[in-house]
């Protein structure tokens, strides 16, 4: 992997590398040491059994016949394929699927990472169901986002006449899970059965990854070869200086822990920014926590000449794309004028597969720097448990009013945000090195998309902070972790809505919209736990808007 490093960049990756050296990294990480990051007797335990990814594309290439005969199966029979997944699960092959576009005569290929019914609509009105093949992705089985669109997508096969409506269904799992038995119990076409020493946000380069672009005509094989071939510049016999997964390792760990530089902001050309979504949540999920994180920035507006505070640094993924030359412009400046900027070039789109594992090892690299465990996400499951609490009273009829409250504001901040002075009061929240996050629990249409996009870089030109952005549910597998766990450095801002169009969840006494309303109230309750500085906003239809009108207070 060809790399290229600015003076300024340089010899913060130099300090980085002496520190890999004392810890003795290119020894430890391959032979999964686990005190190369922790030594007490819990980690110690756990961190060997989350190490698969090392060298999965080996695994992945000795099972592709697997993959590729079901493939060209698919080809014949569906005309649509619809991931349902989270985080680790979905963002691999949202990347697949943005970057590689429709491949002639293979199925397109969708995504859906959500509970809000209006997105879920907006799929459902693109295909039909009964050329339709539906993947159940899940690493455990039993998260709650794809299970509610397994049930929802199951009686929609059944109504458009399919016999055995299970074998429009596959699964992607670890063995033992309760996906299996739910996939054996409604006769799922296939299932594949992942590794289970490989946490989700590693896999891309598993099944969760490879199937998914193997159904829509990526070539799989050559995707992995690629990342085999770029392994061995990525080992212990390559000088750390040549060697780009360790030189970006030490890059972010030197930058957060001798520099005080915290914000990882990629730039990206637009053809391949979804890569930008995958990496944030390897690196926020991964580094956030103990009070520390590394928070990556991806999809920001880019200006020239921007006033930029020091607290950024950046990685620039070079392509042979259009908007290449508009990134590149931007990134010469930047490193004109003294920000450190490392460039990664990916002119070559199978080189997703040497890309997916560089930024892996990289992310493992600076957990070691950073002294904490990247395979572990602690913060992730509060939310999930306060969602289950809300749907609880749900089930019973009981809708809480803080669901639909226009306006709530963490308990710390009683008293001095109230809605007619909102812009004022949330930007005297802000502190010395704090960012801002917008996380909608929206269906991101065009308008409410482009919306949200001015909101945010009307934030960033004010402030000059980094604003972070994430619709929801889905942050909540990614960034979520380093909001909880990195040391209270976030503002936030949830926006909720009640859909235009509402689904019942085949089987619950509840609805996706009061789910994903639930799961925006969840996270709200999980950040004021916290002692986070969050607000959160329940907007009134048409939401975009009521986004502009926001947006106008700012």
């Amino acid at each position: 992997m060809k790399m290229n490093i600015n003076p300024m960049a340089e010899g913060i990756i130099r300090e980085g590398l002496i520190k890999l050296e004392g810890l003795n990294f290119d020894k430890k990480f391959w032979a999964k040491d686990p005190t190369l990051w922790k030594k007490d007797p819990e980690h110690m335990d756990f961190i060997p059994k989350f190490l698969g990814w090392q060298k999965v594309y080996d695994w992945t290439l000795e099972n592709l016949d697997e993959v590729l005969t079901f493939a060209a199966q698919a080809k014949k029979d569906y005309k649509y394929c619809v991931v349902m997944g989270m985080g680790g699960s979905s963002l691999a092959p949202e990347v697949f699927r943005t970057i590689f576009g429709k491949q002639s005569g293979y199925p397109q290929l969708f995504v859906l990472d959500t509970t809000n019914p209006d997105w879920v609509n907006a799929v459902r009105d693109q295909l039909n169901p009964a050329e339709t093949l539906f993947i159940f992705a899940s690493k455990s089985g039993g998260t709650v986002e794809p299970s509610s669109q397994f049930a929802y997508f199951y009686e929609e096969v059944k109504k458009a006449g399919v016999k055995d409506p299970g074998q429009n269904f596959i699964a992607i799992t670890d063995k033992g899970t309760g996906l299996q038995t739910l996939a054996k119990k409604y006769k799922f076409r296939h299932v594949f059965t992942n590794p289970s020493d490989i946490g989700g946000r590693f896999s891309a380069l598993s099944f969760f990854g490879i199937v998914p672009a193997a159904i829509m005509g990526v070539d799989v094989k050559k995707i992995l070869e690629n990342a085999k071939e770029a392994a061995q510049t990525f080992g212990p016999e390559t000088a750390d200086k040549n060697n780009a997964a360790v030189c970006l390792g030490a890059y972010m760990g030197a930058c957060y822990v001798n520099h005080s530089k915290d914000k990882l902001t990629i730039l990206a050309p637009k053809e391949v920014a979804t890569f930008g979504l995958w990496a944030e949540q390897l690196v926020a999920e991964s580094t956030g926590k103990e009070g520390k994180g590394i928070v990556p920035v991806v999809g920001e507006q880019l200006h020239r000449n921007f006033d930029y505070r020091d607290d950024r640094f950046f990685v620039y993924l070079s392509t042979d794309t259009d908007d290449n030359k508009r990134v590149e412009e931007i990134a010469a400046d930047l490193a004109e004028r003294g920000f450190p900027v490392m460039t990664l070039d990916m002119s070559d789109k199978y080189q997703l597969g040497a890309m997916y594992l560089l930024w892996e090892i990289a992310t493992a690299a600076a957990g070691a720097i950073l002294a904490i465990d990247p395979f572990d996400q602690p913060n992730v499951q509060e939310a999930k448990t306060l969602t289950k609490n809300v749907l609880a009273k749900l089930e019973k009829g009981d809708i809480p009013a803080e669901v639909t409250a226009e306006l709530l504001v963490s308990k710390d901040l009683k008293g001095e945000v109230e809605l007619h002075t909102l812009a004022q009061d949330f930007y005297s929240l802000l502190e010395s090195n704090d960012y801002i996050a917008i996380l909608p629990y929206l269906w991101p249409s065009a308008d409410t998309d482009h919306a949200l996009n001015e909101l945010r870089d009307k934030m960033l030109c004010r402030t000059k902070r980094a604003v972070l952005f994430g619709y929801g549910p889905r942050y909540l597998h990614s960034s979520g972790q380093l909001h909880k766990g990195d040391g209270n450095n976030g503002v936030f801002l949830i926006l909720s809505a009640d859909p235009e169009n509402d689904i019942q969840i085949p089987g619950q006494n509840y609805t996706f919209g009061q789910l994903c309303n639930a799961q925006a109230l969840g996270d709200f309750q999980a950040l004021e736990n916290k002692g986070r500085r969050v607000i959160k906003l329940h907007l009134k239809q048409p939401v975009a808007a009521a986004i502009k009108k926001l947006s106008s207070l700012f």
